[in-house]
């Protein structure tokens, strides 16, 4: 990515992750848009009196590691494929950056919500009766009845708009890969923006921005993207099929 002086990446002011943490959003309503990745500078220009950007140190990038988990039959991913409400992803993610990783359940709520909850996997939190107990809590089933399904790695910045109200995260250098390590899927051509806003706040200037530039909201998620590039032989993909078309168009 162009990150050279003058480009409208680098004219963003920075933000810490201290700021950050203020506007975490973790019950949300998520917007998402796919773009190819050569369009992002265009897509933030004239975008810097809104927002802010992550910024630790001299890094404005980061990388995210992340293993989802899902039942043997892959409950978690049929439940997304079948459209139900109420329904969850479970993760575990490493923020290369700062050494941190925690286990993550994310439920979509039947309101369209997105609820985040998570647990540090450092110190005790690394007990597997703490996480049993997460974990029944969030979904009634025992860490044991859950298993790795998909890695996926990307690059991330985000953007923090100054009334603190919305965040949204930009990621790029996609892949895919099974627990096995024996097959991978890059989409190295590929930007996702997600938009995390509550309810309240006015509206996005940046959703304008991309609006204008003939770009539609869509529903993408990494984890079964990744699962039918991977494994869609032995999966239901029928309601995916569309937004794979559109990947494939961004990425060829």
């Amino acid at each position: 990515m162009n990150m050279a002086v003058g480009s409208p990446v680098a004219r963003f002011a920075g933000h810490s992750l201290e700021a950050q943490a203020r506007a975490l959003l973790m019950n949300r309503v998520d917007t998402k848009f796919m773009i190819p990745a050569h369009e992002l500078d265009q897509c933030l220009q004239g975008l810097e009196r809104e927002y802010s950007m992550l910024e630790i140190g001299a890094a404005r990038r980061f990388t995210y590691d992340t293993l989802y988990l899902d039942t043997p039959d892959s409950q978690l991913y049929l439940d997304h494929h079948n459209g139900k409400l109420n329904r969850f992803k479970l993760r575990i993610r490493h923020y290369r950056q700062s050494g941190e990783s925690f286990l993550e359940v994310k439920k979509k709520s039947n309101r369209q919500r997105t609820i985040k909850t998570r647990l540090s996997l450092t110190g005790d939190g690394r007990d597997p009766h703490v996480i049993n107990d997460f974990l029944s809590g969030q979904f009634g089933l025992p860490a044991a009845g859950m298993r790795p399904a998909l890695f996926v790695r990307y690059e991330r910045m985000t953007l923090l708009r100054r009334d603190g109200h919305e965040r949204v995260t930009v990621d790029t250098g996609l892949s895919f890969q099974t627990p096995d390590r024996q097959h991978s899927v890059a989409l190295p051509g590929l930007a996702i923006f997600e938009i995390k806003y509550d309810r309240k706040a006015s509206g996005s200037p940046l959703m304008a921005r991309l609006a204008a530039l003939g770009y539609r909201p869509v529903t993408f998620s990494k984890y079964c993207v990744g699962r039918v590039f991977l494994d869609g032989d032995n999966l239901k993909t029928n309601r995916f099929k569309p937004l794979l078309r559109s990947v494939h168009g961004i990425c060829s």
